[in-house]
C-alpha cells in the first residue's frame, strides 16, 4: 500500500475520509475517479495544506464561510476558490469516520430509512448515517456557498458606480482645521 506524503486537493476529488495507516497514523483516504489514495495527513490537515498552498488557511476559510452563510453547523469549505473546489462534511469533522463530499460529484441520493445512499460520479455509491433530507440540505448549502463565492469573486461589490472617468474626478481638499472636506464631493456629484 502506497502512502502519498504530499498531495493537494483538486477538482477530481470525489470524497475524502479519515483512515488509520498500518503505523497507526490518522491519514486521509481520498477518492479520485475510480481509485483512492492514502495521504499521510488527516482530512483537515489536507484541506489546510491545499489552502496554504494558494495563500489561505482553514481558519480563514471557516471564517469566510460563516461570513457568507451565517452561523451554521458543519459548514462547507471552499478549498480552492480559483478552481471552484468546495467540500462539505456530512457529520462533525472531529469524528474519525466523517466523510467530506465534493457536491460536484454527487449524482443522486436515495433514502434508506434513516440513512442515505449517495451515488457518485464514478459509479460508486456510499451509504451514510444521515437522513436524505438533511444530506440534500448540506449539498444545497455547499452549492450555495460555491455560487456566492464565485459571484463575489467575479463581480465584487458594486462599488464600480462610484468610480468615474478622469474628467469628473475632483480632489478632496483639506480644510484649515486639518479635516478633509467630503461635503464637496456630495455637492460635486449632485
Amino acid at each position: 500500500m502506497s502512502i502519498d506524503q504530499f498531495y493537494l486537493l483538486d477538482e477530481e476529488i470525489i470524497l475524502m475520509t479519515g483512515e488509520y495507516d498500518h503505523f497507526g497514523r490518522f491519514c486521509a483516504r481520498v477518492m479520485i475517479g475510480g481509485q483512492t489514495i492514502l495521504v499521510s495527513r488527516s482530512p483537515l490537515q489536507l484541506i489546510d495544506d491545499t489552502l496554504n498552498y494558494i495563500g489561505f488557511d482553514l481558519k480563514g476559510a471557516n471564517k469566510g464561510t460563516k461570513n457568507i452563510l451565517g452561523n451554521i453547523n458543519m459548514w462547507p469549505i471552499i478549498v480552492n476558490p480559483y478552481k471552484g473546489i468546495c467540500l462539505f462534511p456530512y457529520k462533525s469533522p472531529r469524528q474519525e469516520d466523517c466523510v467530506w463530499f465534493n457536491p460536484d460529484h454527487i449524482v443522486k441520493t436515495k433514502s434508506h430509512g434513516f440513512k442515505t445512499e449517495v451515488e457518485l460520479s464514478n459509479g460508486v455509491s456510499i451509504i451514510i448515517d444521515l437522513k436524505k433530507y438533511t444530506f440534500i440540505t448540506k449539498i444545497q448549502t455547499a452549492l450555495q456557498l460555491k455560487n456566492i463565492s464565485r459571484e463575489r469573486g467575479t463581480h465584487p461589490h458594486p462599488l464600480s458606480h462610484f468610480i468615474t472617468s478622469e474628467k469628473q474626478i475632483k480632489p478632496i481638499a483639506k480644510l484649515k482645521e486639518g479635516k478633509y472636506d467630503f461635503k464637496s464631493l456630495m455637492e460635486y456629484n449632485g
